[in-house]
């Protein structure tokens, strides 16, 4: 988890800082704890492999359990049911069981969920926009960054 620890009762502590000695903490950065603190609350909800991808999948219609299993290929069952749990405990996904032969199961953001599809197409947006800039400049790190004594290249 990003910054943070899972106390017994599923309370998340997210902040270290928040929870460290505030007056070793420069002044103009204690400003920033709040907003970093939501930060680091809304990533929490996002963070495991496929919520992101869940999440769009059902915001593109993509509801019953097997076409969202068939979406994420390698996926087992088992880890893609633990992710929709998770996202259904943090309040982003209904699950409705109906009582059919075979039993029917789908899945459907909440209004909560629905909120987090903005943020995510925002993402998506700047990735599009700013990728080539951060593969080039991790190039650029990778070649000019100082070398250890001793240490060869990758070249």
């Amino acid at each position: 988890m990003r910054g943070g620890s899972v106390a017994r009762d599923d309370a998340v502590q997210v902040s270290v800082l928040r929870n460290s000695d505030l007056s070793k903490v420069p002044k103009p950065c204690r400003s920033d704890l709040d907003p970093i603190e939501r930060v680091d609350q809304a990533l929490d909800v996002l963070h495991g492999k496929w919520k992101v991808h869940l999440l769009f999948f059902m915001a593109r219609g993509v509801r019953r359990h097997g076409r969202l299993l068939a979406c994420l290929p390698g996926v087992s069952k088992k880890v893609m049911t633990d992710t929709l749990r998770a996202l259904e405990r943090d309040g982003l996904v209904v699950r409705r069981i109906f009582a059919e032969v075979p039993v029917r199961v789908e899945y459907s953001l909440t209004p909560l969920g629905w909120t987090m599809t903005e943020p995510l197409v925002v993402l998506s947006e700047w990735g599009e926009i700013h990728t080539k800039e951060v593969t080039e400049a991790r190039m650029r790190y990778r070649n000019d960054s100082p070398r250890l004594v001793g240490e060869r290249s990758a070249a």
